[in-house]
């Protein structure tokens, strides 16, 4: 009898990850590959999806069941089901499904329970479950939102250096900017950010974090503003749980997995008004989702039409 197994995705604006499980969740297989996130490129996306899963099934011989793929950038595009059938005729017309990375990250972070799952990485977002319903705020893309996570806490320390420079005021983040852009001056910082892409910017996040640890001032108030703006999505989600409301909350993305200061705000802003409000930090292996996805909602590709 062959091998059946399933494949979870995990796409996303920097890489995407493709990880094989047998239908007892045992891990059988994992590949990389390019960027997932549609809607900063619809086609490479869809196509970065296809080739890691199809990388991914020429290393395992048995039959694959079904790809759950969690996509960066699929709430702004929308059209989950076109979505899914697309990336289905590039993977051998297998059923697949098409999520957000954000429900993807939910699904493994709470393993089948109800709870929320904040994510702060290039962008951000909180989804919660509860009793099969979704409850979701924030998720809006950098211009419109994306509270706490490394492109709002870049950007927001780029504001802070500039604001100084202006003053000619002493600001640690000035010369943290000059470094990383290889300029004299903070005028000159501009032009290049301005050219960089999203991830690019967000990459800037550890840096400012790096300065917050060592005690500077300028650098601690950007952290700390970002991470009350989480808090606060945070406790907006918990208010419109109905009661009792599930006090599970996992934390993911590599904004919150590698800031212990960030970590510490947000959870202590939270309790203030919800103190049963227990905290973990997931493993990121949010591929893993697939192992926990009861949706009957997977698409075949047949034609155009049917989309």
């Amino acid at each position: 009898m062959a091998l059946k197994y399933q494949i979870g995705v995990d796409a996303g604006g920097t890489h995407s990850t493709a990880i094989a499980y047998d239908m007892d969740g045992k891990e059988l297989g994992r590949a990389e590959g390019g960027p997932g996130q549609i809607n900063a490129d619809y086609e490479g996306g869809i196509n970065n999806i296809a080739n890691v899963v199809n990388d991914l099934m020429n290393k395992i011989d048995g039959d694959c069941m079904r790809v759950l793929a969690g996509i960066a950038g699929l709430s702004v595009v929308g059209n989950a089901p076109e979505v899914a059938a697309t990336i289905s005729s590039k993977i051998n017309n297998l059923p697949t499904r098409a999520i957000t990375d954000s429900l993807l990250a939910l699904y493994n972070g709470l393993e089948g329970d109800d709870g929320a799952v904040v994510i702060a990485g290039t962008g951000s977002v909180f989804n919660g479950l509860q009793d099969g319903h979704l409850i979701s705020v924030g998720g809006y893309g950098n211009i419109l939102g994306d509270e706490g996570s490394g492109y709002a806490i870049a950007v927001a320390a780029m504001k802070s250096a500039l604001l100084s420079w202006d003053k000619r005021e002493d600001n640690a983040l000035i010369p943290m900017f000059t470094k990383l852009f290889g300029v004299e001056h903070m005028d000159d910082c501009n032009a290049k950010f301005y050219r960089m892409s999203n991830p690019e910017v967000a990459s800037m996040a550890v840096h400012v974090a790096k300065l917050a640890d060592s005690g500077d001032k300028d650098a601690t108030r950007v952290i700390k503003d970002q991470a009350h703006l989480l808090a606060r999505d945070i406790i907006i989600s918990l208010d419109r749980y109905e009661d009792p409301k599930p006090m599970k909350i996992a934390l993911t993305g590599s904004v919150l997995a590698k800031n212990e200061m960030m970590r510490g705000l947000i959870e202590d802003e939270v309790k203030t008004k919800y103190p049963d409000a227990t905290f973990s930090v997931s493993n990121g292996e949010n591929a893993r989702g697939v192992i926990f996805d009861k949706s009957k909602d997977y698409h075949y590709f047949t034609n155009h039409e049917d989309r």
